[in-house]
């Protein structure tokens, strides 16, 4: 008797290390900085308690260097994922910053109208906060048998620990949230939509 399993439907998050990282932090945490003195309400969407910047920071000339970083790593996803880059082009449609202090969390969500999202640390001390991930399968959550322990198959959800100058991308549907922020510093991430227009 022989046996044979297919695994279909596999839902990627991509890391990506930046490369002297501190230098392009110290620039960007200033303007971040400088957006919440002006700007001390913030925007309100997932977060609770942490403070959301308005979301066109890509627009910005200083987050220029930071754009094209986001650019390079997202088309090296494109061609993973073989897109037809002659049919379409893709672009950033939104990026916003996410000052996380003690306590504050980002309810589950995820990013309509766009196709890959994604985010990158800037600050994060030990104990901040992870990003999780729930399964995008509800139905699979109808009926849990017991397990010795949980794999790639049976887990429920997966968290991802935030280390500065280290950026994810993964699929704008797929649901995410963020732990609370259990230091006594702050967390700071910016995040960021990817479009598609049509060529």
């Amino acid at each position: 008797m022989s046996s044979s399993r297919n695994d279909w439907f596999p839902t990627p998050v991509w890391h990506f290390t930046v490369d002297n990282y501190q230098q392009l932090n110290s620039i960007l945490l200033q303007e971040i900085d400088a957006e919440q003195q002006c700007d001390r309400q913030g925007e309100k969407w997932s977060n609770v308690l942490g403070w959301h910047s308005v979301n066109n920071l890509h627009e910005r000339k200083h987050f220029y260097e930071f754009t094209q970083i986001i650019h390079k790593n997202v088309l090296e996803v494109a061609h993973f994922l073989r897109w037809d880059l002659q049919k379409f082009s893709l672009n950033i449609t939104t990026c916003w910053a996410i000052v996380n202090g003690k306590l504050a969390s980002n309810s589950v969500h995820n990013h309509p109208n766009s196709i890959l999202s994604g985010v990158y640390y800037l600050k994060a001390p030990e104990n901040c906060g992870g990003l999780f991930f729930s399964d995008p399968r509800p139905a699979s959550q109808m009926l849990i048998p017991p397990v010795v322990e949980f794999n790639l198959w049976t887990l429920p959800k997966v968290s991802y620990k935030p280390y500065e100058g280290t950026m994810l991308l993964f699929p704008s549907w797929l649901l995410h949230g963020v732990e609370m922020n259990m230091s006594e510093e702050t967390r700071i991430s910016l995040s960021f939509n990817i479009g598609m227009i049509p060529k």
